[in-house]
């Protein structure tokens, strides 16, 4: 009996710039050899349009469903940018619906967005003639003052955040706790950025598995398992793990990650970044779509005519409807329309935002 192979489905996609049709497998080369990208780029170097343009370090990062990896996209951003540019993008050109929480999984570590919060001590309730009074007076000097001293502080924070001294960072006590060498290292470098590098080439460093019938490799073992999770902790207290740590600072080339949106119904996708290269960038639109997947193709349930509509929560064929089947479900709020995004059918999603609408309409 002969064996037959399997084969992956091609799920073609767009280049931005000449607008070919390309396998998703063989877009990350032809990005790289496209001429019309490069007559473009040089295109608008030379233009007016580009002195506004700023030289960057720029990441070549490939999006897909973890789930349904039919869906696909190829961006180019610079390294320098925060990773809440990164989380912004992928809201407005894929998943944002309800404004739910987010998350990237990079290596060992979790960045994640943090719910809005609002301080209702804050709040006065005043008369309709003490609001007049209010208004009428705008801001007084003393407001100004405090205004000024707030903005002083702040830029006194961002200065002295890099600045790194182990004694004022961890108590004595816990320090006790992380291997002496450890710390003696960290006690020589007074810079959070130096005292992170160290500590992630300390994490790289491989646990060998243990010889079982050797007491003292499984106990080598044991110590080298308590020392990573020692520097795992370090890292923890030491690196900004929220939105605003900057790419280039916990990513590099090859690095593969994840991300999550939306914690209950949730869109999974993993990432990698593919390359990087000395650019031009336009600051006021940093992530460049350079490539996306072609739009899948859903047929109606009922006439096998090509399906607009999908019944909310149930994905795929079998679940969708042209406009003429889906009128039986009207007025129920369940159907959604067919959009060009993983997270297509999913909780309330009915498309991007009109800047990723018609992105390079496919």
């Amino acid at each position: 009996m002969i064996e037959q192979t399997k084969v992956k489905p091609g799920y073609s996609g767009i280049c931005k710039f000449c607008r070919g049709e390309f396998d998703k497998a063989k877009m990350t080369q032809h990005l790289k050899n496209c001429k019309e990208r490069v007559r473009l780029e040089a295109e608008t170097a030379k233009s007016p349009k580009g002195k506004k343009f700023v030289q960057s370090k720029l990441f070549h990062i490939v999006l897909e469903g973890k789930y349904n990896p039919q869906y696909w996209m190829h961006i180019e951003m610079p390294a320098e940018a925060q990773l809440i540019l990164l989380d912004d993008f992928i809201r407005a050109a894929w998943v944002e619906c309800c404004d739910h929480l987010s998350s990237f999984q990079i290596g060992e570590f979790h960045y994640e967005s943090e719910p809005p919060s609002f301080d209702f001590s804050s709040i006065e309730i005043l008369g309709p003639d003490e609001a007049a009074s209010i208004e009428a007076k705008g801001t007084t000097s003393e407001d100004s003052e405090e205004d000024d001293e707030e903005d002083l502080e702040d830029s006194e924070d961002d200065e002295n955040y890099d600045k790194f001294d182990l004694e004022e960072e961890f108590d004595p006590i816990l320090l006790e706790t992380i291997p002496a060498d450890i710390v003696a290292k960290l006690q020589t470098i007074h810079s959070r950025d130096d005292a992170s590098k160290y500590l992630r080439e300390e994490l790289k460093v491989k646990i060998p598995a243990p010889n079982d019938k050797d007491r003292e490799s499984v106990m080598q073992y044991f110590q080298r398992h308590d020392r990573q999770r020692a520097v795992k902790f370090l890292i923890e207290m030491i690196e900004d793990h929220s939105l605003y740590a900057e790419l280039g600072k916990v990513l590099s080339v090859g690095q593969k990650f994840s991300y999550t949106y939306d914690f209950g119904s949730s869109t999974n996708l993993n990432l990698r970044i593919v390359s990087e290269r000395e650019g031009l960038v336009n600051p006021k639109d940093a992530v460049m779509v350079l490539a996306r997947n072609l739009a899948p193709e859903f047929k109606c349930s009922v006439c096998d005519a090509p399906a607009t509509l999908i019944f909310g929560g149930a994905w795929g064929n079998g679940n969708t409807y042209c406009k003429k089947h889906a009128k039986k479900y009207e007025g129920e709020g369940l159907l959604l329309p067919i959009v060009n995004s993983p997270r297509v059918g999913v909780c309330g999603y009915e498309g991007p935002g009109r800047k990723y609408a018609h992105e390079f309409d496919v």
